[in-house]
C-alpha cells in the first residue's frame, strides 16, 4: 500500500496545476514527497518547499519558474538539479541538507542566490551560472560522496560563473577544491575564514570589488 502521506508524481502534477490555475505559489511546505522532475517545461508560478522532506532527485533540467523556489530547512535524500534552466525569481537553500550533488550548471537566476548554511554530500556546482543579483554561500559544508566504492569529492565550482552582485562563502567548509576559474563577479568576495581542504583556484578570475582572504585556509592557491 503507498503511503498517503507521500505526495507521488501524480499528486504533485495535481498541486503544480491547481497552483497555475489559481494563480498562486505551488504548495509542498512541511510536506513528504516521493521525488520532484518538472524538468524541460515552464512553471507559472513559484515553488515552496520550506521544511518539505524529498525522498528522492529533484530535477528542474532545462525548466523555467517564473517565481521564487523556497527550499529552506528542507532535506533532499537525493541531488538537485537545475542545469540549464530559467529562474524568474529567487533560489533560497538556507539551511537545507542535500545528501547529493546540487548542480546548477549553465543556470540564470535572475534574482538572489542563498545558499547560507547549506550542506551538501558530493559536489556545488555553479559552473557557467548567471546570477543577476548576489550569491551567499556563508556557512555552507560541501563533503566528499562515498557510494558503490566511488568518491565524489566535495568541490565547489564557480567556474565561468557571472554573478552581477557579490558573492558570500564566510566561514565554509570544503573538503575538496574551491574552484573560481574565469568567474566573473561585479561586487566584492568574501571568502573571510574558509576551510578549503584542496585547492583554492581564483586563477583569471574577475573580481570587481574587493577580495577578502582574511583567515583563509587552503592546501594551494593557484592565481
Amino acid at each position: 500500500m503507498p503511503d498517503k502521506n507521500i505526495f507521488s508524481p501524480s499528486d504533485i502534477e495535481d498541486e503544480v496545476r491547481r497552483a497555475e490555475i489559481e494563480g498562486r505559489e505551488i504548495d509542498f511546505r512541511g510536506k513528504v514527497l516521493s521525488g520532484l522532475s518538472l524538468s524541460e517545461r515552464t512553471i507559472e508560478t513559484g515553488l515552496d518547499l520550506t521544511a518539505s522532506i524529498i525522498l528522492g532527485p529533484i530535477s528542474f533540467e532545462g525548466t523555467t519558474i517564473n517565481g521564487n523556489v523556497n527550499l529552506g530547512q528542507a532535506i533532499i535524500r537525493g541531488s538537485f538539479y537545475f542545469g540549464s534552466g530559467i529562474l524568474n525569481g529567487d533560489l533560497n537553500l538556507r539551511g537545507t541538507t542535500a545528501k547529493g550533488v546540487v548542480n546548477l550548471v549553465g543556470a540564470k537566476i535572475k534574482g538572489n542566490l542563498n545558499f547560507e548554511g547549506l550542506s551538501v554530500t558530493g559536489f556545488l556546482s555553479l559552473a557557467k551560472t548567471k546570477v543577476e543579483r548576489n550569491v551567499d554561500l556563508r556557512e555552507i559544508k560541501v563533503n566528499d560522496s562515498y557510494h558503490a566504492g566511488l568518491i565524489i569529492k566535495g568541490d565547489v565550482y564557480l567556474r565561468r560563473a557571472v554573478i552581477a552582485g557579490s558573492l558570500e562563502i564566510t566561514n565554509s567548509f570544503v573538503e575538496g577544491s574551491l574552484d573560481m576559474l574565469r568567474a566573473f563577479i561585479g561586487g566584492k568576495v568574501d571568502l573571510r575564514g574558509v576551510n578549503v581542504q584542496n585547492f583554492l583556484i581564483l586563477k583569471e578570475t574577475n573580481i570587481k570589488g574587493e577580495l577578502n582572504l582574511e583567515e583563509v585556509k587552503y592546501k594551494e592557491l593557484i592565481k
